[in-house]
């Protein structure tokens, strides 16, 4: 083969490999600017999912924030079921209510009843207590442990002995938050049942309190009609001016 034939056939060969080359060379481009283009698309969905999953939290959450300013019982259970700060707070308003109008205000009108609803309320601020402890939510905590003392103390007027827990439980209020509001409340309240003189008085009220509004006792069972069987005698008008017998 001539010199000639062989160079030029060598550059027939190169320019066939160069080409070769430049074909894949183009192929990869088109596949990279597909990948990329297919990459590119993804991260815009999940951008736009994103947004809208931000946007729907944020209108759910404003929603539930005006159930509970409404404060219809209704909104309140609804909202109870939910795990948000919305939902907390709710639990917060219906524990509020077993206690105080359905306990403390109906305690002169269905005495057992009140008493229910007064042990039903000390167990939903314990629930709130652990719920608060565990989310580390020190703004609901220090409201949940107080309501747990001061249900336990309003309870003495069935069995005086809560009041010793209710002062463990104030006690539990200072040491965790003495600064709060809360944790001054509860320290007042300490202060009163570690002096003996009025704690003692304490308890005369307590027991006053029972005696006066006919209150079962708490060792006793609740008769059909209402009250523990001869735990007080029934009040009967002028019984107090009848002479005594020798």
């Amino acid at each position: 083969m001539k010199a000639e034939q062989r160079k030029e056939l060598e550059t027939n060969t190169l320019a066939d490999k160069v080409g070769q080359a430049m074909q894949r060379v183009k192929g990869s481009s088109r596949r990279s600017a597909l990948i990329y283009l297919l990459v590119g698309a993804a991260l815009l969905l999940a951008l736009f999912f994103t947004y809208r999953w931000y946007v729907l939290g944020k209108t759910e959450a404003s929603f539930q924030w005006l159930m509970l300013d409404d404060g219809s019982f209704k909104h309140l259970e609804q909202l109870e079921q939910q795990q948000t700060p919305a939902g907390r707070a709710a639990r917060f308003q219906i524990a509020w209510i077993v206690y105080w109008e359905e306990g403390v205000r109906m305690i002169g009108i269905d005495q057992p009843g009140a008493m229910k609803k007064l042990r039903e309320a000390s167990i939903r601020y314990k629930d709130l207590a652990k719920e608060c402890a565990d989310a580390d939510d020190k703004i609901f905590e220090p409201q949940a442990l107080l309501g747990v003392a001061v249900c336990e103390e309003t309870r003495a007027v069935q069995d005086i002995a809560l009041l010793g827990q209710a002062k463990e439980s104030y006690k539990a209020v200072v040491d965790k938050y003495k600064d709060s509001a809360e944790g001054i409340f509860a320290q007042k309240r300490l202060d009163l049942m570690n002096d003996k003189t009025k704690f003692a008085a304490l308890q005369e009220i307590y027991e006053k309190l029972q005696k006066d509004l006919q209150i079962p006792g708490a060792a006793h069972g609740f008769a059909p009609g209402g009250f523990a069987p001869g735990l007080f005698p029934p009040v009967i008008e002028g019984d107090d001016k009848k002479p005594k017998k020798n």
